[in-house]
């Protein structure tokens, strides 16, 4: 396995951790499989039972967005 892919495997278990965490039926986070071989960012998004819920994000991004659904999720749930 290339350093990138390494890399990425990494990146996709962590952001998988903090799905989990979430508890929340279906959601999944995917890699997105890039056609162009010259990239070679990682990047992610998140389905809910089959549906895409959010845009193509690199791994920072995907962290914050995650972290954003974590925070929403404490504020709805409190109510």
């Amino acid at each position: 396995i290339r350093n990138n892919e390494m890399e990425t495997n990494t990146q996709l278990e962590a952001l998988n951790n903090a799905v989990v965490s979430m508890n929340l039926e279906g959601l999944e986070v995917r890699q997105y499989i890039q056609h162009d071989n010259r990239k070679k960012i990682g990047k992610f998004f998140l389905r809910l039972n089959g549906n895409l819920i959010s845009p193509i994000l690199n791994y920072d991004n995907m962290n914050h967005f995650i972290l954003g659904m974590m925070k929403m999720q404490k504020l709805t749930n409190n109510k």
